[in-house]
């Protein structure tokens, strides 16, 4: 009995350290592959939660970047980075890499990014915890940008989310930018004192998505 509990033990310990090699080697590859073919990837594992069929479009991102105000100190957070279409935009536009942070909930796409922006701080986490995952930077963001699949996340959990990024752009007077495949006027998920300033179509891109930008007048 003894010896046959040990034996289960000693499968179980090999079992384990093989997956965990195995998950090593997977991450590893996924830091070499090209985004979109990690994107693929990420949408056949769980297309519900990604919310789209493809990564955002240069266009799309580019367009998101130019609403940053470049003038106002703090730092840019953007939530559901993906494989850094408009991270690499945000760059480019003019945010340093020391005000910018990326939170993704995907653990494939948070090492992809990790390997691709070695200088940006990249969080792997779920945006229901933000002001956690921010902590102190938390008190320094002048801008949210969102593009979080809304629509198909459960609906006490876009509330959640929301409630994050109300405290925190109310708190620092920020600006909260969503991207969405949405085109009509209304955002129900949003507080009423959030009031849309700008909005924009972005009609090259694969569909076509509406970026609004917000402000509290809370």
């Amino acid at each position: 009995m003894i010896q046959r509990n040990i034996l289960k033990a000693k499968t179980f310990i090999n079992n384990s350290v093989l997956k965990v090699r195995k998950n090593n080697i997977s991450s590893d590859r996924n830091k070499s592959l090209p985004g979109w073919m990690v994107f693929a990837k990420e949408v056949l594992r769980n297309p519900k939660a990604m919310g789209a069929a493809c990564e955002s479009s240069p266009k799309l991102a580019k367009a998101i970047a130019e609403f940053i105000p470049l003038d106002k100190p703090g730092c840019v957070v953007e939530l559901g980075a993906g494989t850094g279409i408009v991270t690499e935009a945000l760059l480019k536009h003019g945010v340093t890499p020391e005000n910018l942070i990326s939170v993704e909930l995907s653990s494939a796409f948070s090492d992809f990014l990790q390997h691709k922006f070695p200088q940006i701080k990249i969080i792997n986490g779920d945006a229901l915890h933000l002001k956690d995952l921010l902590g102190e930077d938390s008190n320094r963001v002048n801008t949210i940008i969102c593009g979080l699949p809304f629509r198909t996340l459960p609906n006490m959990h876009v509330h959640g989310i929301v409630k994050q990024i109300d405290d925190i752009i109310s708190n620092n007077n920020g600006i909260y930018m969503q991207f969405t495949y949405n085109l009509g006027d209304s955002s129900p998920f949003l507080p009423h004192h959030f009031k849309r300033i700008d909005h924009k179509i972005i009609w090259r891109n694969i569909p076509p998505a509406r970026i609004n930008v917000y402000k509290s007048e809370q």
